[in-house]
C-alpha cells in the first residue's frame, strides 16, 4: 500500500469568514486515498463568533493551540510557536500549509526549523493596508519578505493580491500562485422553505425592501459608509430596512451611531446568524463597504443566490464582478455612486433581472469546491514530484 502524503494545515483561528471555510473544505475534501490531513487552529477572541461548528459538520477535529490568537502578544506567541513545533515533530508532515497572518508566521518558522520539505502559505487577505500605522506595516512587510524565503509556494486568492505582493517585492512571480476560493453551494443556497423566515424573525413587513451588509463588525469593514447610505435612502424612501448581519468589537459603537443618527427604525444589528439561508432568501441587495478585503465571501454567496451586490472595489472584486453586468463596484468611500445606484434599482427593479442571472452563472463557474480541491492537489503533486527528482 502506497504511503499517504501528510498535510498539516495551520490557521490562526476558526472564526467566521472565508479562511475557516477554506481550510475545513481542504481538510475534508482532499483525496483521502492519497492524503492524510491534519488541522491546527488557535483560539478565537472573546468578541469573535466561533465557526468550529463548520469543522464539526465535516467531522474535522482540529488540534487546538491554546496560545495562538490574532492579536500580537509576544509571550503567548513564543509559547504558541513551540506548541506548533511539537505538533510538527509528532505528526512529521510532508507538507505544511499555513493560512492567515499569525499562523503564517509561526507555522512557517516552526516548519523551517523542523525541516519540513514543503512549506506553503495562503494569503486570504493582508495587513498591508488599512490595519496599522506605517512603522508596524513596514515591519510586517519585512517579515513577509523573510518568510517568503523559506516558503516553497505562496498562494493568493485573487489577481490583485498577487500584484500587491509583487509590488511590495515580497516574493518572486515564479513562487506565487493564484487559487480562488471554493464553496459547496448547498451550504448557503436558500430553498422555498427559507423564504420569509428572516422577515418574521425581525418583524419586517412582507412588502418592505431589504438592503443588508454581512460580515464581522470591525473597522476594516467600514460600516460607517453603510450607515451613511442607509441614512440618505431611509429618509427619502419609506419602506426599506437595512439589517447589519454579524458581530464583533464595534457592535456597541455602531448601535450608538445608529441611535445618534435617529435611523433605528430602519437600521438594526442582528448579531451573528449561523444559518444564512433565510437571510439570502429575503435580502434584495447586499452591500460591501470595506476598506480592504481578500475575496469577500458574503458577496460571493449573495451573487450565487441571485442577489444584486454593490461593493467597494477591494481585494478580488474585479476578478468576478463584471461591473454593471453581474454586479456593481465603486471606489472606496464614494457615497454618491452607492446612493445613485440604489435609487436607480428602487425605481427600475425589473431592469436588473439579467444582472441577477449573470451573477449566479459567474459565481458557480469560478468558485466551486471541486475546482479548489483540484487546484490545490495539482500544486501539492507538482511540488512533491519536483522534490522527488531534485
Amino acid at each position: 500500500m502506497k504511503k499517504k502524503i501528510k498535510v498539516l494545515r495551520i490557521i490562526t483561528r476558526l472564526n467566521i469568514g472565508g479562511p475557516a471555510i477554506h481550510t475545513v473544505l481542504l481538510n475534508a475534501k482532499l483525496d483521502s486515498e492519497k492524503y492524510e490531513s491534519f488541522l491546527v487552529a488557535g483560539r478565537i477572541e472573546s468578541h469573535e463568533s466561533d465557526m468550529s461548528y463548520f469543522a464539526d459538520k465535516y467531522n474535522i477535529k482540529p488540534i487546538y493551540v491554546s496560545n495562538m490568537s490574532r492579536e500580537l502578544r509576544p509571550s503567548q506567541d513564543w509559547h504558541a510557536f513551540w506548541e506548533i513545533y511539537k505538533i510538527i515533530r509528532k505528526v512529521k508532515p510532508d507538507i505544511i500549509h499555513t493560512h492567515t497572518a499569525k499562523a503564517g508566521v509561526l507555522g512557517r518558522l516552526a516548519a523551517f526549523i523542523a525541516n519540513v520539505p514543503i512549506i506553503i502559505h495562503t494569503f486570504h487577505g493582508n495587513v498591508f493596508k488599512g490595519y496599522f500605522g506605517k512603522a508596524k506595516t513596514n515591519f510586517f512587510i519585512f517579515m513577509e519578505k523573510l518568510l517568503s524565503l523559506v516558503s516553497t509556494r505562496i498562494i493568493v486568492i485573487c489577481k490583485k493580491q498577487k500584484q500587491e505582493l509583487l509590488d511590495l517585492k515580497i516574493a518572486s512571480i515564479k513562487k506565487i500562485k493564484v487559487v480562488p476560493l471554493g464553496f459547496e453551494f448547498k451550504n448557503f443556497l436558500p430553498t422555498h422553505e427559507d423564504k420569509g423566515l428572516f422577515r418574521v424573525q425581525f418583524n419586517i413587513p412582507k412588502e418592505a425592501r431589504l438592503i443588508g451588509i454581512i460580515g464581522r463588525l470591525a473597522s476594516i469593514k467600514n460600516h460607517v459608509l453603510f450607515l451613511d447610505i442607509a441614512e440618505i435612502i431611509s429618509k427619502k424612501y419609506g419602506n426599506i430596512y437595512f439589517p447589519i448581519i454579524g458581530d464583533g468589537e464595534l457592535r456597541n459603537k455602531l448601535k450608538e451611531e445608529i441611535k445618534c443618527r435617529k435611523i433605528e427604525e430602519h437600521v438594526f444589528i442582528t448579531g451573528f446568524i449561523k444559518n444564512l439561508k433565510p437571510v439570502y432568501a429575503d435580502m434584495d441587495l447586499v452591500l460591501l463597504t470595506s476598506h480592504n478585503e481578500g475575496t469577500p465571501v458574503a458577496i460571493i454567496e449573495a451573487m450565487a443566490c441571485g442577489k444584486i451586490v454593490i461593493s467597494t472595489n477591494v481585494g478580488g472584486i474585479e476578478d468576478f464582478i463584471d461591473n454593471r453586468k453581474n454586479g456593481f463596484y465603486f471606489n472606496k468611500n464614494e457615497l454618491k455612486p452607492f446612493v445613485k445606484e440604489i435609487e436607480k434599482w428602487l425605481n427600475h427593479e425589473r431592469d436588473y433581472k439579467s444582472i441577477k442571472e449573470k451573477a449566479k452563472e459567474r459565481i458557480k463557474k469560478i468558485f466551486s469546491a471541486q475546482r479548489l480541491i483540484n487546484d490545490i492537489e495539482n500544486i501539492y503533486s507538482e511540488l512533491i514530484e519536483r522534490r522527488r527528482y531534485s
